[in-house]
């Protein structure tokens, strides 16, 4: 009697069919899983950046005012809001460089981290002084988007040294485009003079909220500008950030980063430098990109074709990379009279 053979295991063309399968399979999900997984990093960037919202609200609770959006000045003259950054000598102030980050720190429960050095934290002193160092090289999780690609330790120093800074993503809108040719023959629009174009958070000087004409839910006061470190445009790197020549950017603690709304000239090829910020007449007529083209200094995030802001009142939106010039500039003026819809 014969018994009937019976196989164990797969053929090789039963294995290829079933690896194919599974293939195809992973080419499915694939896009989905990354969707969802991009989902939970824009939802952790809001939630970012509605933390350092209230941190915002809680200084003013504390200080009846908000904090200067960037300490960044030569003036000799004294500047009230800005003594706690200042030295007197004789009859001459000098002022210390500093980002706002640097001041929310205690609002965001991270106060230890300017207790890091003996001493602690001196903002007499420069962000990047020795006695600072420690403070300002510590990452801080809250000022970090999901999304960004890049590492968020400054490292090589394109000055040199053995200092490297930590970055954030997330910057304060100082103002609008303050050329009043843009606004009056560019777009139409009324220039609201230089105050009323400045945002819910200036630069060198701490804001009441009475100045905010356009009511805290109209206009803009932070938003993503990430990666600064390194220049990016529309998605893709144009310069790895690690020349002498760039320097250090988007460090957390330094008083140079800021958004300001002026717009990006077009056309814009995508990972190439771009032309510059809008500042003529002829720039608005060319064209203007004003969400996710250039990430020095205009708002820019990883979120595809989405950047996350936060309003005056504390809410956080999205604002899309279709957004006009006109509607941004009337959102980045706390005082041009026209309260806008970010949506339109």
């Amino acid at each position: 009697m014969h018994r009937a053979f019976r196989r164990t295991a797969f053929t090789l063309i039963e294995l290829l069919v079933v690896i194919a399968i599974l293939a195809i399979l992973i080419g499915l999900l694939l896009p989905a899983v990354q969707k969802v997984r991009e989902a939970g990093f824009r939802m952790k960037c809001q939630n970012n950046l509605k933390q350092l919202g209230l941190a915002v609200h809680n200084f003013e609770s504390a200080f009846r005012s908000l904090p200067p959006g960037i300490v960044l000045t030569s003036s000799t003259a004294h500047i009230p809001d800005l003594e706690p950054y200042g030295t007197l000598t004789g009859t001459t102030w000098s002022y210390s460089n500093h980002s706002f980050l640097s001041v929310m720190l205690p609002n965001i429960e991270q106060a230890n981290v300017l207790t890091l050095a003996a001493g602690g934290y001196d903002f007499k002193q420069n962000w990047n002084a020795p006695v600072n160092q420690p403070a300002t090289s510590t990452r801080i999780p809250t000022y970090e988007c999901p999304s960004n690609p890049t590492p968020s330790v400054i490292n090589p120093n394109p000055t040199g040294g053995t200092f490297f800074p930590a970055t954030s993503d997330y910057w304060p809108v100082t103002r609008g485009n303050n050329n009043s040719g843009v606004w009056n023959t560019g777009l139409g629009l009324k220039y609201p003079g230089d105050l009323g174009v400045n945002g819910v958070l200036t630069a060198n000087r701490r804001t009441r909220l009475l100045e905010i004409s356009d009511g805290l839910s109209n206009t803009l006061m932070l938003g993503e500008s990430g990666a600064r470190q390194q220049g990016w445009s529309k998605g893709r790197q144009y310069d790895p950030g690690t020349s002498g020549s760039w320097g250090v950017r988007g460090a957390w603690g330094q008083g140079s980063n800021n958004i300001v709304c002026a717009g990006t000239q077009a056309p814009l090829t995508p990972g190439t430098v771009p032309l510059g910020k809008v500042s003529t007449i002829a720039h608005v007529t060319a064209g203007v990109l004003t969400v996710n083209a250039w990430n020095q200094g205009e708002l820019y995030g990883f979120h595809g074709n989405l950047c996350n802001v936060v309003f005056g009142d504390g809410s956080v939106r999205t604002v899309s990379e279709n957004l006009s010039m006109s509607v941004l500039q009337r959102l980045a003026a706390r005082g041009d009279g026209f309260p806008v819809n970010p949506d339109e």
